[in-house]
């Protein structure tokens, strides 16, 4: 029997559950792509930007942080876009760190994390969802099966019935075929979320560290 035999032989059920697999296959693929885009170099990065923020070329950082790729270079574009917008050294610098401090938090919330976890709760959806499905069509599969031996057989033949309920397996099978995966890439994601998130954290730290430096150093000139 092949496999487009068992889709045939699964019932009505293996349309959503069909179509539950290419969306979380679609889902998986663009967020495959999407995270890799979005790891860059941030060593590599923070190494030609220091001297750059220390020597308080602001604009050529921020150009360096948009021709680099990934959530860092990002955060580290934004927060020089700022000082950029706004290059007063005669404000406190604590004024100067807290006011890039909340640009950066707001760049997390309002655009990165979003980003971060789009089609993520769709995917969770799918993962959860499918197996219902599939359970679904096999209880239907099994009633159809049951009431089927049982009409006008007093003794049902056990390799029709075993062959009844086989077929009544298929759409659990399917369903969960379908939701390993997903449910599996969902965590993966999620990782990857914290992972971006605890590195965002890092950067805003680090960054405000030059800054703080920056403005040392021009007082001490």
């Amino acid at each position: 029997m092949s496999l487009f035999d068992l889709i045939i032989k699964g019932g009505i059920l293996m349309i959503p559950i069909s179509l539950c697999s290419v969306v979380a296959l679609g889902i998986i693929v663009e967020r495959v792509i999407h995270f890799r885009k979005a790891s860059g170099n941030a060593n590599r990065l923070k190494e030609k930007l220091e001297p750059l923020i220390i020597g308080n070329k602001v604009s050529e950082g921020r150009l360096l942080c948009e021709e680099s790729g990934g959530v860092i270079s990002n955060i580290f574009r934004v927060a020089l876009q700022e000082l950029q917008r706004e290059p007063d050294m005669t404000q406190p610098v604590e004024d100067e760190i807290e006011v890039t401090r909340r640009v950066i938090d707001e760049e997390l919330q309002v655009s990165i994390l979003p980003a971060l976890e789009k089609h993520l709760n769709a995917l969770d959806t799918l993962a959860r969802g499918t197996p219902l499905l599939g359970l679904l069509g096999t209880v239907l599969g099994m009633i159809k099966v049951f009431f089927t031996i049982g009409i006008g057989q007093s003794v049902p033949d056990p390799s029709v019935l075993a062959k009844g309920i086989g077929l009544a397996l298929i759409t659990t099978a399917a369903g969960l075929i379908v939701a390993i995966p997903a449910f599996f890439m969902h965590r993966y994601f999620i990782g990857k979320v914290d992972f971006y998130l605890e590195e965002a954290q890092k950067a805003k730290g680090w960054l405000l560290a030059q800054l703080a430096k920056r403005r040392l150093i021009t007082m001490a000139a």
